[in-house]
């Protein structure tokens, strides 16, 4: 009999049914087989295969052998609580898991409740930052990736704040404002990106309170653009990469309404330079920017030649042809990536 060592680097490079096939031969072999072939399980009503979740729940030594766990349900399908419920003493079983992403019912949070994971770096889930969601919080120490919350109501109450001992080593964080002010601060957050919510300057006071400093940064804003970038330079000198969705309605522009849409249908030169330039005033604050998007336009920029610190100069006037190019253009390709426009 091969060391289980050994064993298991043969597994790993056999297929699936291959790895079936293999663990009808010997004992030994079977267990080997099914520690490979459980390892990684994705489950969907599209593949059919939604019966793993009761094997695992009734046989918690598979459970033991799966270290990422995922499953998606779509919205044709509409699991009972028993489902639930097996889900939930299936998940309690995997006690080795590091990668866990469920796409289920937002109020089934409750399958989370006792359950721990001391080794799982990455978690994502539909639900709102709940007392079950806190409390689970409290048992992932290792937790690095974080997305809850994405697509959190306006109505809801405030987030419970989590208790300063969870994830102490959070690194990224996606979901709603909602749920990113009762997280991020105390927390070495890095990089967050916001998918529900608005990213107000009382939001951006709050995520400012990351320990590590945030480097990356994705929102909607109803806020004046200019103003809310002012405030980030201030608050987030650690910034390097800022796309922001404004929705703000400038008072300069013109607008026609078209159904239940709102479109531009006017804005002055004049308008557009100001624009321009309170943006490039604003982008030039921050001290190690790299890239800006706004509204699906990237901001063009150069490095400074005459500085030592490698700061940029952000594109202060709206791209002109090349017959109407002045001098006073920065000399960038407008065909490269920064002026994509998407």
């Amino acid at each position: 009999m091969l060391p289980l060592e050994l064993m298991d680097a043969v597994c790993e490079n056999l297929a699936p049914a291959d790895l079936a096939r293999l663990s009808y031969t010997c004992s030994s072999a079977h267990q080997a087989a099914q520690r490979q072939l459980y390892r990684h399980v994705s489950i969907s009503s599209s593949r059919r295969n939604m019966s793993v979740v009761l094997t695992l729940a009734r046989r918690r030594q598979i459970a033991h052998y799966v270290r990422t766990f995922s499953i998606e349900l779509d919205s044709h399908s509409t699991p009972f609580r028993p489902f639930y419920l097996q889900l939930s003493c299936a998940l309690s079983g995997m006690t080795e898991l590091t990668s866990l992403h469920l796409s289920a019912d937002p109020t089934a949070s409750w399958i989370l409740e006792g359950i721990a994971f001391p080794r799982m770096v990455h978690f994502a889930c539909p639900f709102p930052v709940d007392s079950y969601v806190s409390n689970f919080l409290k048992r992932t120490p290792a937790l690095l990736e974080l997305e809850v919350d994405p697509t959190s109501c306006r109505n809801e109450q405030p987030a419970p704040v989590l208790a300063s001992s969870s994830v102490p080593l959070l690194q990224q964080f996606v979901g709603s404002s909602r749920a990113a002010e009762a997280i991020i601060p105390s927390r070495p957050v890095q990089s967050v990106q916001l998918t529900a919510g608005d990213l107000t300057e009382e939001v951006a006071t709050c995520l400012s309170d990351s320990t590590a400093g945030i480097a990356i940064l994705s929102a909607r804003t109803s806020s004046a653009p200019a103003a809310l970038l002012q405030l980030l330079s201030q608050k987030m000198q650690c910034l390097v990469h800022v796309r922001l969705l404004a929705t703000y309605t400038y008072p300069e522009a013109h607008y026609i309404v078209s159904g239940c849409s709102i479109c531009l249908i006017s804005f002055s030169y004049q308008a557009f330079q100001t624009f321009y330039e309170h943006i490039a005033g604003a982008l030039n604050a921050f001290p190690y920017l790299q890239t800006f998007e706004l509204s699906g336009m990237h901001w063009g920029s150069e490095e400074r030649k005459d500085s030592s610190d490698r700061q940029r100069v952000w594109q202060s006037q709206p791209l002109k042809s090349e017959s109407n190019s002045t001098s006073e253009s920065l000399d960038v390709d407008p065909y490269s990536d920064l002026f994509y426009a998407y």
